[in-house]
């Protein structure tokens, strides 16, 4: 066991064991719920617990425990989080996410718990091991319990979407979502999204066949949550690489093999590769040089004392061999469309000091034969915001004669912060914490915002360790806040009749 010294020990033992140690993408979360039973089955057993373990048809399972003797008048409280995780990798060898564990591991300094070359998974399991240890916590005087954990959250919310509050019955008017990301903050609104995914059909020929070939590739990038990690000033690979070949294409003539860069709508583009042949080899060196100084410049200026912004960032280019292209017109129209696509914060709040109120993550560049993708996810805390960026890259998309699709708007999550049950956590949230914590909006998806429509009066929080570089291989979670937000969770649940004084 790697984390067999860490406290609370069975938050840790079920992130270990029963989350790590079974394969959970988005889509894929079979194994790891039929686990999740067995282990509260098999609990629940040894400890004489009586449970309700529930399932609708989407995937969802709801884990109920009834109250300590004395408490059945209590009120009800609901703990949630997602079991699906990102499954991103930097491995030169790749890596199996579909059958192999987590390869968890204990940094160099012994203060966070990290993956080895891949995405961790905190986000969510962390807050899965949290609510799934609580109710086996024999030190806890309870009123009723309810654990919802929800499937495919990170590829656009969709058990939330599915949730069917009849099938599993759920009682609760009180809930903690514990997805938020940072120590000492509590989260009381979130932004809603949508996707919007620009297809067009080219023609192969060759055309080019007598041309230069060349594989351009941008890598080595940071990356990060495409919510929790747009306003900062990393890179977005298959932007830049759009601005070299928007370079090229200006000087030379070029015509487009193939473009591939990002993998998930919710990750920043860490790497992205296209292959083209060029009329001009000499002159597209040059401008390759070009851009690639001012590019590494910017991001990692060599400048005493200059902030480095991409320490890894790499262009570069070999030869590759001749293979069929699309045509240098659509060619141009490929680039062109990428250059214009919207990336980063389009607009900041202005009535929350610092967070960013919509918008546009360009995630995902996929060429499969005669068929060319380009997927964007986009944010806001304003719904109708949504609908007019999306609105503007549809203009984008017909001007380019791209075929337009977008996917269902999930709404966000509108804050209250004068909520009876919002107060009560944060009172003592700032008890447990040591101090008083901060109350704030994200920009990013959670599934509250869904949920609380589904259960009308509804009152909601999020709370969550601190969790860096989620959705990268540099995933990390800090070990000294799972017990200060164990003991936050458990101090709310024993001392829940208070909120009605």
């Amino acid at each position: 066991m790697v984390l067999e010294d860490l406290e609370p020990k069975l938050v840790w033992e079920i992130f270990e064991f029963v989350l790590s140690k079974n394969p959970r993408p988005s889509k894929k979360e079979a194994r790891v719920r039929s686990a999740i039973k067995t282990w509260a089955v098999k609990m629940a057993k040894n400890k004489d617990n009586v449970l309700e373990i529930l399932e609708d048809e989407i995937g969802n399972l709801l884990i109920r425990k009834a109250a300590t003797e004395g408490n059945e008048s209590w009120p009800s409280i609901l703990l949630q989080g997602h079991c699906d995780m990102v499954c991103e990798t930097n491995r030169p060898e790749g890596f199996n996410f579909d059958s192999n564990p987590i390869p968890i591991q204990l940094s160099e300094d012994g203060k966070w718990v990290e993956a080895e070359g891949t995405t961790l998974g905190a986000d969510n399991g962390i807050g899965i091991a949290l609510a799934l240890a609580l109710l086996f916590d024999d030190t806890i005087s309870h009123g009723p319990l309810e654990v919802l954990i929800t499937v495919d959250e990170e590829t656009g919310l969709v058990g939330a979407f599915g949730l069917d509050i009849d099938a599993l019955g759920i009682r609760s008017k009180l809930m903690i979502n514990i997805d938020s990301e940072l120590l000492g903050t509590m989260t009381i609104g979130s932004a809603g999204g949508g996707d919007a995914i620009l297809k067009r059909q080219v023609s192969l020929s060759d055309e080019s066949k007598d041309w230069h070939f060349l594989h351009i590739s941008v890598s080595g990038l940071l990356g990060g949550h495409s919510g929790v990690d747009i306003h900062l000033p990393r890179g977005n690979a298959n932007v830049l690489l759009a601005r070299i070949l928007s370079a090229i294409s200006n000087d030379v003539t070029i015509s487009l093999a193939e473009w591939n860069g990002g993998s998930k709508h919710n990750a920043i583009a860490r790497e992205s590769e296209a292959i083209v042949a060029v009329k001009n080899i000499d002159a597209a060196i040059e401008i390759l040089k070009s851009e690639r100084k001012a590019i590494l410049s910017y991001y990692r200026s060599d400048v005493t004392g200059a902030k480095i912004l991409e320490p890894e960032i790499e262009i570069s280019w070999y030869d590759e061999a001749k293979r069929p292209t699309f045509s240098v017109r659509e060619s141009k129209a490929i680039i062109a469309t990428a250059s214009a696509l919207p990336h980063g914060p389009l607009r900041y709040s202005p009535s929350v000091e610092g967070l960013v109120e919509t918008s546009s993550n360009f995630a995902i560049i996929e060429t499969e034969e005669e068929l060319i993708t380009f997927h964007l996810s986009i944010r806001s805390s304003v719904d109708e915001e949504i609908a007019a960026t999306r609105r503007s890259i549809a203009g984008i998309a017909s001007l380019g004669h791209w075929n337009l699709t977008q996917t269902p708007a999930y709404p966000g999550w509108k804050p209250e912060p004068e909520s009876p049950f919002l107060l009560f956590v944060k009172d003592i949230y700032g008890r447990v914490f040591g101090r008083e914590v901060e109350v704030s909006a994200i920009h990013a998806g959670l599934e509250t915002g869904i949920i609380g429509a589904k259960i009308p009066g509804i009152q909601m929080v999020s709370v969550g360790p601190d969790i860096q570089n989620a959705h990268t291989p540099d995933e990390r979670v800090r070990i000294s806040d799972i017990p200060v937000l164990y003991r936050l969770l458990k101090s709310v649940i024993t001392e829940i009749p208070r909120l009605d004084e």
